[in-house]
């Protein structure tokens, strides 16, 4: 019982293993889900980075199903052969131990046989020694009339048939029940035994089987897994960091021309005063000409600034 009581534990065990990597594939393909670029997103994804994390949630969604695989293969493998093992095994069971009680029942029967026998052989032989004394002290009386010593004399007789039939009958009994015992302990219960016996290796090796199909199982998909992990490998050693660079400079170059030289101004040949466009921060006016020549846009100028936030 408490072997199949195991059985049950067993198949529980691989039942919540089961559940847990639904739940694990499930989550893992909800995660990359919420991961996948949106509309708004999709000219974040022209870059080697973003597109080698793009092609690892893709691979992660793969081995979140092979993890829905290993859940399917040890319902059907395990779980669902464990319970139909357990079934047979119970009926087995049921079916030896009352062969069992059937025998146990049988040599029972035959010992309270046996017991009675003898039990009537001693009352029997009580009696037919009552009977014998009373017939010897009968025929020792010579008051008796003749007719009474006789009548004692049969009775003794018939006393001491009837024992020797009841001793016959318990020898017969003895016989009989001798025999049911060697059988019994030597022949039924044995193979009723083995038959248990039988029943119980088969379980273990049942249950043997299930662990190493188990691991098989996992094993199968070892191979897909692995592959993955060799696609995220390879989608991180596609990432260049400098094309992602130049990506960005291409996308937010101003096009603009960094400024020529300050030039210096000497304040004795102005009279101390400034010239209108001698502020050192600010170009001149044909600079500025100069500067926005070959330009994409003044905007892209603008655009730029807010990049740096200048």
């Amino acid at each position: 019982q408490r072997g199949l009581d195991f059985c049950e534990k067993y198949a529980h065990f691989v039942k919540e293993r089961c559940v847990i990597e639904n739940e694990y594939a499930s989550k893992l393909k909800k995660l990359v889900k919420s991961y996948q670029p949106k509309k708004k997103e999709e000219d974040d994804y022209v870059f080697t980075i973003t597109k080698s994390f793009l092609k690892m949630t893709n691979e992660v969604n793969d081995m979140a199903g092979q993890h829905e695989t290993i859940a399917e293969n040890l319902t059907v493998n395990i779980v669902d052969q464990v319970a139909t093992l357990v079934l047979e095994m119970k009926a087995e069971r049921k079916k030896y131990l009352q062969e069992g009680a059937k025998h146990m029942n049988n040599l029972s029967t035959q010992i309270s046989q046996l017991e009675r026998s003898k039990k009537q052989y001693e009352k029997a032989f009580k009696d037919a020694e009552k009977a014998t004394e009373a017939y010897k002290k009968a025929d020792a009386d010579i008051n008796l009339s003749r007719a009474e010593v006789e009548k004692a004399k049969n009775t003794s007789m018939s006393k001491n048939q009837q024992c020797e039939d009841c001793k016959n009958d318990y020898a017969s009994e003895l016989q009989k029940t001798n025999e049911a015992q060697k059988v019994h302990y030597t022949a039924t219960m044995p193979a009723t035994f083995q038959d248990l016996q039988n029943m119980e290796e088969k379980r273990i090796q049942r249950l043997q089987e299930c662990i190493r199909l188990s691991a098989e199982i996992e094993r199968q998909v070892l191979p897909i897994i692995n592959s993955c992990i060799e696609g995220i490998m390879e989608a991180a050693g596609e990432v260049n960091r400098q094309l992602d660079s130049k990506i960005v400079i291409d996308r937010y170059k101003s096009g603009l021309q960094p400024p020529g030289d300050i030039v210096f101004e000497d304040l004795s040949q102005t009279g101390g005063v400034m010239l209108e466009n001698s502020n050192p921060q600010t170009p001149s006016n044909t600079g500025k000409r100069d500067t926005l020549k070959g330009t994409v846009s003044t905007s892209k100028s603008k655009k730029r600034g807010g990049i740096l936030g200048l």
